[in-house]
């Protein structure tokens, strides 16, 4: 089954776990082309997924090493189908928190240019 979401109305809510309780703010959320449309691969969750944005900058990445955020916990990477979106207002996951523990993620590597 396709659902079809706006992502104005999830970015930012606060993700609620099966208890509930929030584990944080959707911060990311990845996609990829598929044809003509674009699917959703993974939501970032957490106060670290927002600083994970900067280092896609030579900037960014210097921040986040000097705060030493880099390979900070509090980054839920969240696969699409763990995660109910059918009220965007309240999006809440489908696992326990535990199932999450491996999820948790560093941010990724900043591509490294080839030398001229």
């Amino acid at each position: 089954m396709t659902t079809t979401v706006n992502l104005e109305l999830l970015a930012g809510r606060r993700v609620l776990s099966l208890r509930g309780k929030s584990i944080g703010h959707l911060e990311e959320i990845r996609a990829e082309q598929h044809g003509g449309d674009l699917v959703v691969t993974e939501f970032h969750v957490g106060i670290y997924a927002a600083f994970e944005r900067l280092s896609a900058s030579v900037i960014g990445t210097a921040l986040l090493d000097l705060f030493r955020l880099r390979r900070r916990d509090g980054l839920y990477r969240i696969p699409w189908d763990m995660l109910d979106i059918s009220d965007p207002k309240r999006p809440r996951l489908l696992c326990p928190m535990t199932e999450l523990s491996h999820m948790k993620g560093e941010a990724e590597p900043r591509p490294t240019r080839g030398k001229r």
